[in-house]
């Protein structure tokens, strides 16, 4: 009986075989990896979603730079508490409602505006309009001979219907709060605000304490009551907006 002998691949063949298997195992990993960026493409797009704008609110933190304006026992400056609870308010308004868009005229101590009083008022005013701003809403702190005086106080065109909704709205959400009290709404008939006069949109000034009574200016450094007083702002912003887009 003839013995059989096994066929063995010749060294050349050897090297084709694996050069195949090779080219089969690079097409496959090119494949998935093709896959797996398009499903990776396919979640980012619909992971970042698109907000169509419904209004656009221009938050003004008053006074800043060369003003500091009221300047509390404690050396805390009006500018610095403005600032705070302006950008603690956009935050909350983009967080409860994102087809919001928030504006500010200012971010930082640094402003764009000369160190002059006119002149910084003016560029509040022109601020909103280049934003195409369709609110504006002006923080300060009060301040008084009287240390005992406390509260928080609203300022509104005669005739601005809207802003006297928004803030009812404002004064509602702040009840619940017990750092301070509502002194109630006024209109600039009687005390003139070139921010709030000049506008042709819907206008607050809030002024939110006073720096002059040290256990309010003491709760109003205190970044809960911020978080809380911007909470209860942004509320009645959003509630206004929606009930009228």
């Amino acid at each position: 009986m003839q013995n059989s002998k096994k066929r063995k691949l010749k060294p050349q063949n050897l090297l084709i075989v694996l050069a195949c298997i090779c080219l089969i195992i690079g097409i496959f990993v090119i494949l998935l990896s093709n896959h797996s960026t398009s499903n990776s493409d396919s979640k980012a797009k619909t992971g970042n979603k698109h907000y169509e704008t419904i209004a656009t609110v221009m938050i003004d933190a008053g006074h800043g730079g060369y003003d500091g304006g009221t300047v509390a026992e404690d050396g805390t400056t009006e500018k610095d508490l403005t600032l705070a609870l302006a950008l603690e308010t956009g935050k909350q308004l983009k967080k409860i409602n994102p087809e919001i868009k928030v504006v500010y005229t200012r971010t930082s101590d640094k402003v764009t505006w000369p160190e002059d009083e006119s002149e910084d008022l003016k560029a509040r005013v022109e601020m909103a309009k280049k934003e195409k701003a369709d609110y504006f809403f002006s923080f300060h702190i009060n301040s008084n001979e009287d240390p005992t005086c406390s509260g928080y106080v609203s300022y509104i065109r005669q005739d601005d219907k809207a802003s006297e909704q928004i803030t009812e709205y404002i004064c509602k959400n702040l009840s619940v709060l017990d750092w301070t009290h509502d002194r109630g709404t006024l209109t600039t008939e009687f005390y003139p605000l070139h921010v709030v006069d000049e506008q042709k949109i819907p206008a607050i000034l809030f002024e939110a304490g006073f720096s002059t009574n040290t256990k309010e200016i003491q709760k109003l450094e205190n970044s809960t009551n911020q978080k809380k007083v911007a909470q209860a702002i942004a509320k009645a912003f959003n509630k206004y907006i929606t009930e009228n887009k």
